[in-house]
């Protein structure tokens, strides 16, 4: 019978925890709030946890990496003590290396099963193969094995090699951390233009609608009205179910779903507007962060969570406070 990985499972489990929930928006789907809540429920059950099963993954092979270097320079020790590598890895497999421990031992156990060096250098590289960095240096190691080489100063070779990587990586890192700063200040800049459009766009549209009711201080703020809309965009649209309303139907979704007021109102579609646009922003901005940072996306997810977090909370209380 075939295991599953951990990833498998999780990316199972969110897909039939994202199904559970499309089902009962469809059973709700007559409390449109409900059904929304429920619907955006779900997309957050599917992409959570795989996002942060990523996040730790590469964690786990950040930890694995600086781990490895210790190990190697271990195991050219015992080689240079007149050890065979294999009975050099049983060896340091009595020594703590972290997270990487586990591996160390497990090849220490199949050596004493007589299981083929080859055999246990694949089985270790598959189990560290987030890695490229420890794949590479395994594929080297076993060719000088086989080679007839001396593998313990191919083993300090690389030590040194991935140990200086490491420091190079470091540097990187302390100097786009600027960068990512800066993505932080423009995402939050963002959502105080979000906001402050929300609350003089919304009058503009209103002045329009209404300019009888207009007082002489608004007569400037009318005449820039004139560039837009009379009324709601997606006005027609509301409860029609056609699919090119979609859009038009998430804007509605998120204005009931968080308190907005009516979708037909003009006033929902921009606060539902530039909410969206948030949430968007702290996504793909979290990732990019993630990416400029630390050469990878799986990375950005915590800096996705942390700006989605602050702005979305930032923007709902705003709104609901009525400052805009």
């Amino acid at each position: 019978m075939r295991k599953y990985s951990d990833k498998e499972k999780i990316i199972a489990a969110s897909a039939g925890g994202f199904a559970l929930l499309l089902m009962l928006s469809a059973v709700f789907s007559r409390d449109f709030a409900l059904s929304a809540n429920l619907v955006f429920l779900g997309t957050i059950v599917l992409i959570v946890p795989y996002a942060a099963y990523s996040f730790f993954a590469f964690k786990k092979i950040r930890i694995y990496e600086e781990e490895f270097p210790v190990f190697l320079r271990d195991l050219a020790e015992a080689q240079r003590a007149g050890l065979s590598i294999m009975q050099s890895i049983r060896l340091v497999s009595k020594s703590n290396y972290g997270s990487l421990t586990p591996h160390v031992q497990k090849m220490a156990l199949q050596l004493s099963w007589n299981v083929p060096l080859e055999k246990v250098f694949g089985s270790f590289t598959e189990r560290v193969s987030g890695s490229p960095l420890i794949v590479r240096s395994m594929m080297v190691i076993e060719q000088v094995n086989k080679s007839g080489e001396k593998v313990e100063d191919i083993m300090d070779s690389l030590a040194n090699n991935i140990e200086l990587l490491k420091d190079v990586e470091d540097e990187k890192a302390a100097l786009l951390n600027q960068q990512v700063l800066m993505l932080y200040a423009i995402f939050f800049i963002f959502v105080g233009i979000s906001l402050a459009l929300v609350k003089f766009l919304i009058p503009l549209v209103e002045s329009r609608l209404a300019p009888s009711t207009t007082s002489s201080v608004n007569t400037g703020l009318s005449s820039y009205s004139s560039f837009l809309p009379t009324q709601n965009p997606c006005e027609k649209c509301v409860g029609s179910g056609v699919p090119a309303c979609f859009g038009c139907s998430t804007f509605g979704s998120v204005s009931l779903a968080f308190g907005f007021g009516d979708p037909k109102e003009a006033s929902s579609y921009y606060k539902s507007l530039f909410f969206v646009m948030v949430a968007i922003q702290a996504i793909f901005s979290g990732l990019i962060a993630g990416q400029i940072g630390s050469d990878s996306v799986a990375a950005g997810v915590k800096h996705s969570v942390i700006m989605f977090i602050f702005g979305v909370f930032i923007y709902l209380i705003v709104v609901r406070l009525g400052l805009v």
